[in-house]
This record gives C-alpha cells, sequence and structure tokens, in this order.
C-alpha cells in the first residue's frame, strides 16, 4: 500500500511542478525520486533506475527512436513535406472533419515511440484554419492516433497478449476492440470537430484525385519507407529512421540540410523520454504495489473483476505511460479465470485490454501526448480540462460493451 500512495502523490505533483514552468524533463525526473523516496526505495537503485535508461539496451533504443522521429518531423516540416501531402489529403477527401482525423491514423501505422510527432505539425496547421483551440487540436491527434494500436494484430500490445495467451483468438480480440474504436472516434468527432469552422475544399475531377493520390504517397514516403523496413527486412526502427532522413535528403531541394539536420535534435524532447523511463523504472520496480494488485483480482467475478480491473488498469497506466505493464499483469489474471464459454473470456480480455489502454492514454507521461503538446503548445492543465467528457465517455463505453457483447456472444 506504501508503494501505491507514493506513486499516487508523485503524479499528483507532476502537473504541480509542470505549472511551476518546470520542463518535462526535469519534472519527471523529481516525480521518479519523489515517488522512490516515499516508497522506501534505497538511493542506490533509483540511481540504477536512472542509469538503467542508457544501459539497458530496449530503454536506450526507444530514446533514441523518438529524437529521431522529432529529427524526422522537423524535417519533413521544413522542406514542405508535410505540406504537400496536407494538399494531397485536401483534393483526396474534401472534408476538413476527416482529413484532421484520418492522418493521425495513416501515421499511427508507425508502431514506434513518439510516432505521433510525425502528425501533430499536420493537424496544429490544419486545426487552426478550422478554428479549433490548443487542447482540442492535441487532443485530435491523440484521439485518432491510437485507432491501430486497438486493432492491428502486429501491435506490440497485442502481440504481448498473444505471447501470454497463446490459444486466444488475436483476430477476435480486434473484433471486439473495434466497437470501442468506433464509438471512441464518434465521441472524438462530437465533442472536438462538431463546432469547427468551415473551410474552403478545392473541388477536383477524378483525373486530380488520381495525381493527388501519387503525390499523398510520395509524400509520406519517409514514413512508410520505416515501417516497410521493419516489417520486411526487420531493420530495428534505429536504423530505419536514418535511412527514413536520407530519403527526405533526396526528396528536398537539400537547401541548407546539414544545418537543419543538426537543428532539427531537440534536446527538450531528449530531456523528457529519459524523464518518462526513469519514472517507468521506478514504478515497474514496485514489486509490492503489483502484487497486492494480483492478489485482489485474482478469483475475482462480476462487479468485483469489472471494478478492480478498471482500477489496476488506471493506475498501472497513468503510472507509467505504458500500456505494456498492465495488459503484461492485468491479462494472465482475466485469461486464468473460470468462464462459461469461450466467448465470455473474449469479452473479458477484451475489457481488460481496453481499460489497459485508457489508463495509459490519460497519463500525464503518456510521450505521445507531451511530444502533442511541444508541438501545438498546449498545457497540461488546457489539454485535461478539454479531456474531462472523455474521462466520462471513454470508461461508460468500455463498460457498456462489456454487457453488449454478453447479449451477443454465446
Amino acid at each position: 500500500m506504501r508503494q501505491l500512495i507514493a506513486v499516487l502523490l508523485a503524479i499528483a505533483c507532476i502537473p504541480v511542478l509542470l505549472k511551476r514552468k518546470i520542463a518535462v524533463g526535469p519534472t519527471l525526473l523529481l516525480a521518479g525520486i519523489l515517488a522512490g523516496g516515499l516508497a522506501g526505495i534505497l538511493p542506490a537503485a533509483i540511481l540504477e533506475a536512472f542509469t538503467d535508461v542508457f544501459t539497458n539496451r530496449a530503454s536506450l533504443s526507444s530514446v533514441l527512436i523518438v529524437i529521431e522521429i522529432g529529427m524526422l518531423s522537423y524535417l519533413m516540416n521544413c522542406y514542405g513535406i508535410l505540406k504537400e501531402a496536407e494538399t494531397a489529403l485536401r483534393i483526396l477527401v474534401p472534408n476538413p472533419r476527416a482529413i484532421i482525423m484520418l492522418m493521425p491514423t495513416m501515421v499511427g501505422a508507425l508502431q514506434a515511440p513518439g510516432g505521433a510527432a510525425l502528425s501533430a505539425p499536420f493537424v496544429n496547421n490544419l486545426g487552426k484554419e478550422m478554428g479549433l483551440s490548443k487542447a482540442q487540436r492535441a487532443n485530435i491527434n491523440m484521439i485518432a492516433r491510437h485507432v491501430l494500436m486497438l486493432l492491428l494484430p502486429f501491435s506490440t500490445n497485442m502481440l504481448i497478449v498473444h505471447d501470454l495467451v497463446p490459444d486466444l483468438s488475436i483476430p477476435g480480440l480486434a473484433a471486439l476492440n473495434l466497437g470501442f474504436v468506433v464509438l471512441m472516434q464518434a465521441s472524438g468527432y462530437f465533442f472536438l470537430l462538431r463546432s469547427s469552422q468551415p473551410i474552403d475544399m478545392p473541388k477536383s475531377a477524378p483525373p486530380e484525385r488520381l495525381k493527388a493520390l501519387g503525390r499523398l504517397l510520395f509524400a509520406l514516403a519517409p514514413i512508410y519507407l520505416v515501417i516497410m523496413l521493419k516489417a520486411i527486412f526487420n531493420i530495428p526502427y534505429t536504423a530505419a529512421l536514418i535511412f527514413s532522413m536520407l530519403a527526405v535528403f533526396f526528396m528536398s531541394n537539400k537547401e541548407d540540410f546539414r544545418r537543419r539536420l543538426i537543428a532539427s535534435f531537440n534536446r527538450n524532447t531528449a530531456m523528457m523520454i529519459v524523464g518518462i523511463y526513469f519514472f517507468q523504472n521506478i514504478v515497474g520496480g514496485m514489486d509490492e504495489m503489483l502484487e497486492l494488485f494480483r492478489r485482489l483480482i485474482g478469483g475475482q467475478t462480476g462487479w468485483a473483476f469489472l471494478a478492480l480491473v478498471a482500477l489496476a488498469g488506471t493506475v498501472f497506466g497513468l503510472a507509467t505511460g505504458l500500456m505494456y505493464l498492465s495488459v503484461g499483469i492485468l491479462i494472465p489474471i482475466a485469461a486464468s479465470l473460470p468462464y462459461a464459454s469461450e466467448g465470455a473470456r473474449l469479452i473479458a480480455l477484451s475489457y481488460t485490454f481496453c481499460w489497459s489502454f485508457l489508463g495509459y492514454y490519460f497519463s500525464p507521461i503518456h510521450l505521445c501526448q507531451l511530444l502533442t503538446d511541444q508541438e501545438v503548445g498546449c498545457t497540461v492543465g488546457e489539454r485535461y480540462r478539454n479531456y474531462l467528457p472523455f474521462m466520462v465517455v471513454l470508461p461508460a463505453i468500455t463498460v457498456m460493451l462489456y454487457f453488449v457483447y454478453h447479449l451477443i456472444l454465446p
């Protein structure tokens, strides 16, 4: 219990420190030290959690990926490549509300840390034309960005679920998640876009739309090159992103490329990702807290199961800004419980998966949120005030679907 209280207090301090104009990176480092100290973690272990960011291969790789994605986004913006994609999309889909949600969804196919940074400039520019506030622009990028994460069988968290429960139907899980995704997008439209200002969109003939499709595919080539290199040749994202930046060099007019490449490195982003992984390492080492939730949920059914999964998913997600910790702990517990049918088991696992997503989604250290805020110029307070309807509606959707699915599936 002490560790849980320590984590909750540290999370509560994050917006306070940010309001005092302390940068995100140092804020998260301070919050991690606070959480560790209050939880009784020894100073040597806290120091190890920090050095692990630079010595653990997986953590270091994630840090480099986020930095590289930020550099790629900067270069694509500098040379007008993102603007070219926006212009082509306006011809292909003459509906600004559809476009502003479609672009982050397309970029969301890049299942890598910090991928939201690529679509954030696009959403920011178009959102300004539509008269949307900073918070609305930031939250549209987030709502649309995470569609494919919940559906693609090869997304990171789906692969983790498959490893944990090999006999589970991943397509079946994705089909149940689709209900949540559709209603989440509908909520995003209702709360964020319904009152947006109309803007003029070009009218075009079929030949022009065909040309626009070619220009769109060409403009997005640096992004999909990363996906292809990873999927086909299993090239690490860190290396694939270097090839992607090289593609930008050949696609651009090459003017001042070296200077712009150097300028694309963002120290604030680097500090931010280090702070995030340090905080995650601190929380991930709190075995007593993790075991507490294992004992609470194990053997529970009915409303107790629903409430405890929601609580655990929220705490783990908020504390780490990641899904995989919640998924790694809660999915095996949910899978081991007795069920009347395979359909009932699948429904429970979809419910667990969605709550793991919600805790991660609303986390103050969610990397995609922080990078989007940085691009849009949105504060944490502005974002969360705009989030309030979603904090009610999305959990309600998750619970509602649980009972609706039980009426439909045998």
